[in-house]
């Protein structure tokens, strides 16, 4: 993973609106519109780290601790398969 490829995911990614709704509720976000969650996530792929993204087969693993959360993005259509906060089990 390099800044160029953050980028651009960051630029890309997309979700159906069952995926979005998943996604807030998972994250605790159930209050924000669509657009405000967009803006969210792009903020928290942007925040993590270089060395916090992990390619492993056909997926990125973005672990951002700034924001609690893991976000995992499909490598080829940059779509957020799920989105969970970190837990410390």
């Amino acid at each position: 993973m390099d800044e160029d490829l953050r980028t651009t995911i960051a630029d890309q990614f997309k979700n159906t609106q069952l995926g979005f709704m998943r996604i807030k509720k998972n994250l605790g976000i159930t209050h924000f519109s669509d657009i405000e969650t967009e803006k969210f996530l792009k903020r928290i792929i942007l925040a993590t780290p270089i060395a916090a993204i992990e390619s492993k087969g056909k997926n990125h693993y973005f672990t951002c601790s700034a924001f609690n959360a893991v976000l995992t993005i499909n490598a080829n259509s940059f779509t957020i398969i799920t989105a969970k906060k970190i837990t410390n089990d």
